[in-house]
């Protein structure tokens, strides 16, 4: 029995696992039908949704091409049933617009210095004109390296690689290992401005065809004719013309006189203060203190204290001390008025320069006319060069007249007081002076 049932139970496990087996075998392949029938579901679907795209678009096209129909369908039953007012003032808007046309086409070739047309249309030349002018425009936005026929700096004539860019032009010369900038003249191209060895370097990186930094002049060569018009201090002052010679001379005197002067006043003795009261308390009976004190005096104290001891107050002594005074006083102020006299002769050799540049203007205006500056820009340079280098002069020597016055007139006020004081001194009681 016990095997029996043994075995029983084992047909039953038997059986049961093939029965699952059978039963997942089943689903899988139900699985995978479906899983096809899926696909090919979803290929269908795309076909059909492309097939509906393309019909969509060609329906779309169809009715852009309609609406294009239509619209100009409308219009010209438009323009058939538009009255003969409408018409003639769309005629007129389009001859309006045509006439501006033309005359931007006349401005245009006249700014771009071409032969006018004689008549309302433009000729085949004209428009050629015209067009090549559009052309060299439309090249301008796309700079390219061109041969241009240049003047060098030292007057030859070179074909060099030019570069335009806007208003700005540079230039390389291969053989002088030089590049810089182009000056544009009416009649000539010419080189201006030289670079650097560097900035040639980066404009032969440019010509070919690799990135550079290269210099720009932002005051469109401006600055290079404000450094060609420098000029030297010999330069400028030649073009005063004759009336410079005095002046120069004139400038030329009173420096020689200012620095003599100056010079001898530098060396003028210090004056001694309270000169009188140190005689005054000098011992009557000791001769070689009245010497030593005497020595001590220098320069023109030296004559005021001689005079005093020579004479006994009065009026004999005043008179000697004034006389004294008045040739030291000339001594100090000699050649002080030729200082003066510079200073007001050379602004008035500067005006008669200004009036004889004046007239040289008029009368260059006179066979030239007004309209050409350079014609009369020789009198106008020796007008202005003539008052300006006569201020020059007159200036300093009014400053050197000023400050040299002022030194004589210090100097001589304090002889001026020594001499007051010692014409009231008592030297009875001293010795003569040796």
């Amino acid at each position: 029995m016990k095997y029996l049932s043994a075995s029983l139970l084992f047909l039953t496990l038997a059986y049961s696992h093939v029965s699952v087996a059978s039963v997942e075998s089943d689903l899988v392949n139900d699985i995978k039908k479906a899983q096809t029938a899926l696909n090919k579901t979803q290929s269908n679907i795309a076909k059909q949704s492309a097939q509906l795209n393309r019909q969509t678009h060609d329906a779309e096209q169809a009715v852009v091409s309609l609406r294009k129909k239509t619209s100009a369908a409308r219009r010209l039953m438009d323009e058939q049933t538009l009255s003969l007012t409408t018409l003639e003032k769309r005629l007129a808007t389009w001859q309006q617009q045509d006439t501006y046309q033309r005359n931007l086409l006349a401005r245009f070739s006249q700014q771009q210095k071409m032969p006018q047309s004689t008549g309302d249309a433009f000729s085949n030349e004209s428009l050629a004109t015209l067009s090549s002018a559009f052309n060299r425009l439309r090249s301008h936005l796309n700079p390219q390296w061109q041969t241009t026929s240049v003047v060098a700096q030292d007057g030859a004539i070179k074909p060099l690689s030019t570069l335009a860019i806007g208003p700005v032009s540079w230039f390389i010369d291969q053989t002088n290992q030089q590049a810089g900038f182009l000056a544009h003249e009416p009649t000539m191209t010419k080189q201006g401005l030289l670079l650097g060895n560097d900035e040639f370097k980066q404009l032969n990186l440019l010509a070919k065809g690799q990135q550079a930094q290269i210099s720009f002049d932002p005051t469109l060569t401006r600055a290079l004719k404000i450094a060609q018009s420098q000029e030297s201090v010999v330069s400028h002052v030649e073009k005063g013309g004759i009336w410079v010679l005095p002046i120069i001379a004139f400038g030329i005197f009173a420096l020689l006189i200012s620095l003599a002067k100056g010079a001898q006043l530098i060396r003028l003795p210090t004056l001694l203060p309270a000169l009188a009261e140190r005689l005054s308390h000098i011992d009557g009976n000791d001769a070689s203190q009245l010497n030593q004190f005497a020595e001590q005096v220098k320069g023109m104290q030296r004559q005021l204290i001689d005079i005093t001891l020579k004479s006994p107050p009065g009026q004999q002594r005043d008179d000697q001390l004034f006389s004294a005074l008045l040739m030291q006083k000339h001594t100090l102020e000699y050649w002080l008025g030729a200082i003066a006299i510079t200073a007001a002769v050379s602004p008035l050799l500067g005006l008669l320069g200004t009036v004889s540049g004046m007239i040289e203007t008029f009368k260059l205006m006179t066979l030239f006319g007004a309209g050409d500056a350079s014609a009369v820009s020789g009198g106008i340079s020796e007008a202005l060069v003539t008052t300006e280098l006569g201020l020059v002069v007159a200036i300093p020597a009014l400053l050197m007249h000023a400050l040299l016055s002022r030194k004589v007139k210090t100097y001589y006020g304090g002889l001026e007081s020594c001499a007051v004081q010692l014409s009231q001194t008592s030297t009875k009681s001293l010795p003569k002076a040796a």
